[in-house]
């Protein structure tokens, strides 16, 4: 895995100036499966996705281990909080 402070730039660069209108690359999705594999091998037991842009990217489908999306929780909270 690249550098902690490369990676979280790489990350920033793809939310900002890709993701955040709309241009979603295999590449990219590759780039961030790969960071995200590298975190699982040294002892990550599940992912955050924590901003609104990165499921447009990748999603649970793309990974054998827990993958949180940040923004289908809140959303699934609201509505049976709405429903109850």
């Amino acid at each position: 895995m690249p550098k902690l402070k490369e990676t979280r730039d790489y990350v920033q660069f793809t939310l900002k100036e890709e993701l955040g209108r709309n241009l979603v690359l295999e590449e990219t999705k590759q780039q961030h499966i790969k960071i995200i594999n590298d975190l699982k091998a040294e002892g990550a037991e599940g992912i955050i996705l924590g901003c609104t842009e990165i499921p447009m990217l990748i999603s649970q489908d793309d990974f054998e281990f827990p993958v949180f999306d940040t923004t289908k929780i809140h959303c699934q909270a609201i509505v049976d909080y709405i429903l109850s």
